[in-house]
């Protein structure tokens, strides 16, 4: 028996061994929880391990000889409210209605109602792209996510959850897609509907010190190269989403989250983004461990198994994030360039091995010290100010803003590099770092 829980929608911890459940500021919240089963509301706090993933499994509240305990539900869903009702049922005709304008074939349960192990829109387009139209406005448990998502899966369809709350259990167990609508009048009454969430773009960011960003691979400073990063799609729409995904313009991508288990990123990208960032790799699978070489060698490839293994979050942390934030999908660990050897390569001054990276921030410090000085010396003088002769505008005063937060940002990065803990006399150290940014002194 378990008596600690995780409550999501208070993002507190419940002690079931206490009578006020450890927080007394709600004082009818046991018997608001025991008998209303939520399928997405209690979650557990030590989740087991089970073949390397989380447990999947959310909770309810029971009593066993009046005491209550936590147990896990594997699967569940929450009934449908009328409005959800009729929201489901106009996102269904929407989709069906797209679908057939576009040339696709398009099934739909009897009557236009779903019903058990059915789906709610079935679209067959170009070559052997085939979908299934998840419609999922209510609550639900992620083991009935999985097993909707390995039958469409064993019916060769490639499930999409159509989904409009940016926490919804399929986000991060499934394709899907987030539209901003609550009734159906949004459906009915809008000329188009944009997509929220779901749809990714490949880009690759640089690593080098005009970026802020520390580098993700090393945890601080920079590597020179270029990282993956999946960036949200903007003004798409979802006529869109179901033209493309049916011509084969949009594909399905599962990436393995670092350090949350089960939970992943699943997104809608272009088949050219998504070979770029495969490189020729085989596609990881939910809940399918990655292999490490025969060998036991590590490799390019072996990224995305190391990825899996990065370091665990706190789990109410974790938990409490939403499933679709809206940000960019850190992929470094998965796909990286490398960077000029300037970066890599250490710098020799005397007894001072000193890092590439260092070296180019401190180079990288010095022109933005002369960009903010050329920026000043374009300034009217304080004489002709003074005199009403001139004055600065709203966009010099920006720009000088700008130009010394980027030296201060600099400065703070240089003096916090790692590498200073490792050298004893500080002031001969930094007339080394600042000889090597200015001669060829590479080892």
């Amino acid at each position: 028996m378990t008596y600690s829980v995780w409550h999501r929608g208070l993002g507190i911890t419940l002690d079931l061994t206490e009578a006020d459940l450890g927080h007394p500021e709600y004082p009818r919240l046991l018997d608001e929880i025991y008998g209303n089963y939520q399928p997405d509301l209690l979650y557990c706090l030590e989740a087991h391990e089970d073949e390397g993933f989380v447990c999947p499994g959310f909770m309810t509240i029971r009593k066993v000889n009046g005491r209550p305990h936590a147990m896990h539900v594997a699967k569940g869903e929450r009934p449908e409210t009328q409005a959800e009702i009729d929201l489901h049922k106009a996102l269904g005709e929407y989709t069906a209605k797209v679908a057939t304008g576009e040339g696709f074939r398009v099934g739909r349960p009897e009557g236009g109602e779903p019903g058990k192990g059915r789906v709610d829109v079935t679209v067959e387009g170009a070559d052997d792209h085939r979908l299934a139209y998840e419609i999922q406005l209510a609550a639900i448990a992620g083991g009935s996510v999985d097993e909707r998502t390995r039958l469409a899966h064993q019916a060769g369809l490639t499930p999409l959850w159509l989904v409009n709350n940016e926490n919804a259990i399929p986000i991060d167990r499934a394709p899907w897609a987030r539209l901003n609508v609550q009734s159906w009048r949004d459906v009915t009454d809008r000329a188009a509907l944009p997509v929220r969430g779901g749809v990714k773009h490949l880009h690759m960011s640089r690593c080098d010190w005009s970026n802020p960003v520390p580098c993700p691979q090393r945890g601080a400073g920079r590597c020179g190269g270029r990282h993956a990063l999946w960036e949200p799609v903007r003004g798409l729409y979802y006529d869109d989403v179901i033209r493309r995904t049916a011509t084969g313009e949009l594909v399905s991508l599962y990436l393995p989250h670092p350090a949350a288990g089960r939970r992943g990123w699943h997104m809608w990208v272009t088949p050219t983004d998504k070979e770029e960032f495969l490189e020729g790799r085989p596609e990881p699978l939910p809940g399918v461990p990655t292999q490490r070489r025969a060998n036991g060698t590590d490799s390019r490839s072996d990224l995305w198994k190391a990825g899996r293994e990065g370091p665990e979050p706190g789990t109410p942390a974790e938990l409490t994030r939403a499933r679709d934030d809206g940000l960019p999908i850190d992929a470094s660990l998965w796909h990286s360039e490398p960077g000029a050897s300037e970066f890599s390569r250490p710098f020799t001054v005397g007894e001072f091995v000193i890092p590439g990276d260092l070296v180019a921030a401190r180079r990288t410090f010095t022109r933005a010290l002369e960009h903010c000085a050329d920026i000043v010396a374009r300034l009217p003088s304080g004489a002709e100010i003074a005199a009403g002769r001139a004055e600065i505008t709203g966009e010099q005063r920006e720009r000088l803003a700008d130009a010394r937060e980027r030296c201060r940002r600099l400065a703070e990065e240089m003096h916090t590099h790692p590498w200073w803990e490792t050298v004893g006399n500080r002031h001969a150290a930094r007339e080394a770092l600042t000889y090597a940014a200015t001669h060829d002194t590479m080892i």
